[in-house]
């Protein structure tokens, strides 16, 4: 069995940070602002209007801490993740709750006003509208 010297010691641990430190490089490199964002995001942010069953409720989608948010007002507001491969489609996982998906419309106009809510384990399906 071949001995290690310090040197050779010395050198893998140099490596090894050195590919630490780009890969951190990397990570942050793709973070975006809070302003990237809201310019990507400009078309859906606001507030929407959902009607379920008689009772309105509203969402607002918004930016804060480098993420897309969706808020219902009841304490929990939820990160949305990109859904890949498709245009402004989104998860959100709430605790409570479950895994909802959140997928933007856009109307006759061709404006996104019209947001698409499907929570399966609550057999929710729903559509609200820009209000905000």
């Amino acid at each position: 069995m071949k001995k290690l010297t310090k040197n050779h010691i010395l050198r893998v641990m140099m490596c090894m940070g050195i590919g630490l430190c780009m890969v951190c490089s990397i990570t942050m490199a793709q973070e975006k602002s809070d302003e990237d964002l809201k310019k990507e995001y400009a078309p859906i942010l606001g507030e929407y209007e959902f009607d379920s069953g008689g009772e309105a409720f509203t969402l607002k989608f918004y930016i804060e801490e480098g993420a897309l948010w969706a808020d219902s007002g009841d304490g929990r507001p939820a990160t949305m993740k990109p859904i890949e491969d498709e245009v402004f489609a989104f998860t959100a996982e709430d605790p409570i709750s479950g895994l909802f998906e959140i997928k933007f419309l856009k109307d006759d106009q061709g404006e996104y006003t019209i947001c698409h809510v499907v929570n399966a384990s609550m057999g929710l399906d729903i559509k609200g509208t820009k209000i905000k």
